[in-house]
């Protein structure tokens, strides 16, 4: 029998309390699994993906909802269930595969929270960072098929990545973080900013120039070697210029309904300025006898949305600004914060306790970004990963404040509070150590 390396026992001793805890992760999660089942579904967005990824087995098309091209989404989830799909067919061990990866995924994303706390703290402060993913929401939401289990590892790892990169400059992370950012932009085109944080952080830091340029350049290159193609295919569909989705349009409506102050249905004249609107925007998209072609439904349901969006803000602005500005700027960006994905109690676990926790977080993430600032403890760090949670939830804000959107950036704040409580304990065992001194 092969001996295991010396190396590799004592990388399993010097991160043993880790894998014990992702070990219970598994476990807990393989637990709720049983009780809610394999086959275990909302019914909603999950089955969509899983119908497109076996739709796409079978023909090689990108759909979403129908069986028509589509390009709401991105098409990470499709092209990844596709893919398990022709290896585990389209039974029951489909949705075997299917959840049991999704768990593990769940599971891994809690070694990419640790090992960035490490970077700047004490192991036991990596250790709590990775102890909310006992969180009721987060084994249910890892039992589901949607993308935030996977844009949640993909995003973390990209975090950890960006960090190592700050610390040790060269192309050995920086391979890791243009991976990671590939994966999470082919599931979510909400990150395709994400670069432009990375690269202020690493410029405050001092990263060699020439160096971050090359890598800019290189990263650009493989960005559009995904961009060109799907955006030619894109217009090819829709005769419209789509580099990444159309989707936004829905939950951009939806987000008309937020907040105070908004307009009415009633009050407003959708007919001129939507329906009119789009028949003579996308006329290529109708029949000669007025009705929309099938193929084109969703996609003109989606432009519809966004032009009704559009023209729901300008109405709100000319009624009554400040309500709007105060939605948008607060009152939207603070129901994302506290926000939760939590549908259905499992393990007996309350929704109005997982919300309580939720709350105590962004508590403790503020202190965490406070402490930095005043004590001059890795403000650099810190003010990265704040900064690029809260641009990403204005992001989401200015659409649809919805908890399942803040569920896959969480892992961003449990880094902060790690890191947090590593510059809590250097502080007090300072001030503890300048007492005698002080005395004497």
């Amino acid at each position: 029998m092969k001996k295991t390396s010396p190396n590799v026992k004592a990388f399993l001793r010097e991160h043993w309390g880790a894998f014990i805890i992702m070990a219970l992760l598994l476990a807990i999660r393989l637990i709720a699994l049983h009780s809610l089942g394999f086959n275990y579904s909302l019914g909603s967005d999950d089955m969509s993906y899983v119908k497109s990824g076996i739709y796409f087995a079978e023909t090689g098309t990108i759909t979403m909802h129908d069986t028509y091209p589509s390009a709401q989404i991105m098409p990470g989830m499709t092209v990844l269930i596709g893919i398990l799909a022709r290896i585990a067919g389209q039974g029951p061990a489909l949705w075997i595969t299917l959840k049991l990866l999704w768990i593990f995924m769940g599971t891994l994303t809690a070694w990419f929270i640790y090992r960035s706390v490490l970077i700047f703290a004490p192991k036991w402060c990596g250790l709590l960072a990775i102890l909310p993913l006992f969180r009721a929401d987060f084994i249910w939401t890892d039992n589901l098929i949607l993308a935030e289990t996977p844009f949640m590892l993909a995003l973390t790892a990209l975090i950890y990545f960006t960090l190592m990169m700050g610390k040790s400059p060269g192309y050995r992370y920086f391979w890791g973080a243009a991976a990671c950012y590939m994966a999470a932009l082919l599931l979510k085109a909400n990150i395709a900013l994400y670069p432009l944080f990375a690269l202020a952080y690493l410029l405050f830091l001092k990263y060699d120039g020439k160096l971050l340029f090359r890598q800019c350049i290189l990263l650009a290159c493989i960005v559009l070697c995904f961009v060109v193609p799907w955006s030619v295919r894109n217009y090819v569909q829709f005769r419209a210029f789509v580099p990444l989705t159309y989707g936004a349009g829905n939950p951009a409506l939806l987000g008309t309904y937020q907040g105070i102050g908004y307009p009415s249905d009633e009050e407003l004249d959708y007919e001129t300025n939507v329906e009119h609107v789009v028949r003579e925007k996308y006329a290529h998209c109708y029949q000669e006898d007025g009705e929309v072609q099938p193929r084109y439904a969703r996609y003109i349901r989606r432009r519809e949305d966004a032009v009704k969006a559009a023209y729901r803000q300008r109405a709100w602005a000319e009624k009554d600004w400040k309500s709007m500005l105060y939605s948008y700027a607060v009152l939207k960006p603070k129901m994302m914060v506290n926000g939760i994905f939590y549908w259905e109690r499992i393990l007996n676990i309350k929704g109005s306790w997982v919300l309580l926790l939720q709350k105590l977080n962004t508590c403790l993430c503020i202190l965490a970004v406070l402490l930095s600032l005043v004590l001059k403890k890795h403000r650099k760090p810190v003010l990265f990963l704040a900064v690029t949670y809260a641009a990403h939830i204005y992001i989401y804000a200015m659409t649809y404040a919805f908890g399942r959107y803040n569920a896959s950036l969480m892992s961003l704040r449990y880094i902060l509070i790690g890191i947090g409580a590593g510059i809590i304990a250097e502080f007090l065992k300072n001030y503890v150590s300048r007492q005698p001194e002080q005395q004497a």
